[in-house]
């Protein structure tokens, strides 16, 4: 496929609360009035792992309802809190959304802060076999009844390296259980190997927002009452109600077990407050790191 203006993809990555999506919405805006019709000329395509998910879109900060409708959205609140993802998964879909955005000529502008989904997307992925339902509950039951110190004993005995999963959570250390059950092989082994390639390096656009340290943990810290304000309490309540997995993906969003303790008696509103926005900021923080070795930034 022979790349012009048209058929680019633009990647908007960055932090937690950095103003990604606010910014993807600036530039899709600014496409369509660019354009000789009146239709859109760019689309929206989630990468954010959070934001996949249907239960928590005030909590996982997905564009609101208003947004969407100003630009086509794709990959928000497409699983159920007790269906499976995976980056692989991901991956496939939001080849199928860019693909189609490049047939009809519009900028796919991938927006989000989950950085193995980006990296992925632009360096490829090992071609690992999809894990087995069965198996993938048969791990997430073990991870539940296990330890961290026994999960790694479990994986070393199996041929993985102690130095390389030594100091991994257990969700990671599920995966390479997950890998070494199904395939035989490391998880190791597999990422030695040759990838899947998507698109030529030339295909990819980055704008990186790397805002002053002090004003995004400012920005982390207001974002949080700004989600209780919009109702993220009403929504874990609800949430609760469908007696989700606390150890799925889905409970990773940050802020949702505060909500949890405080709905309980726990602790108080100023305490969810305060750790939420904590947990927030320490995610930016990580999410920093991770970006500022892997894309130039724009300012």
């Amino acid at each position: 496929m022979q790349n012009n203006k048209k058929n680019k993809i633009l990647i908007i990555a960055g932090p937690t609360a950095s103003g990604k999506s606010a910014l993807a919405l600036q530039i899709a805006k600014e496409q369509s009035a660019k354009g000789e019709k009146s239709a859109t000329e760019s689309v929206i395509i989630n990468a954010d792992s959070m934001q996949i998910y249907k239960e928590l879109p005030i909590l996982s900060a997905q564009p609101s309802a208003a947004d969407q409708q100003q630009v086509p959205h794709f990959l928000y609140s497409i699983l159920k809190h007790n269906e499976n993802s995976s980056v692989f998964a991901w991956l496939k879909l939001a080849q199928q959304q860019i693909d189609i955005a490049l047939a009809a000529n519009k900028l796919p502008i991938i927006v989000g802060g989950t950085g193995l989904y980006i990296s992925s997307l632009v360096q490829g992925i090992s071609k690992i076999d999809d894990i087995d339902d069965d198996l993938r509950q048969q791990i997430r039951q073990i991870c539940q009844n296990c330890s961290q110190q026994e999960l790694v004993k479990m994986l070393q005995d199996l041929g993985e390296n102690i130095e390389q999963i030594e100091n991994l959570d257990r969700q990671r250390l599920g995966r390479r259980l997950e890998v070494l059950k199904q395939t035989g092989k490391t998880l190791s082994w597999w990422q030695n190997q040759p990838k899947k390639i998507f698109y030529p390096p030339d295909f990819f656009e980055f704008k990186n927002i790397e805002l002053k340290r002090e004003n995004l943990y400012q920005n982390c810290n207001l974002r949080f009452k700004k989600m209780l304000e919009n109702g993220a309490a009403e929504e874990v309540k609800e949430f609760l109600k469908l007696k989700p997995d606390l150890n799925s993906p889905i409970a990773k969003t940050i802020g949702l077990l505060q909500i949890k303790d405080w709905l309980e008696g726990k602790i108080s509103q100023e305490e969810v407050i305060k750790m939420a926005a904590q947990k927030t900021r320490n995610y930016a923080k990580r999410q920093l790191t991770w970006f500022r070795h892997q894309f130039v930034a724009t300012k």
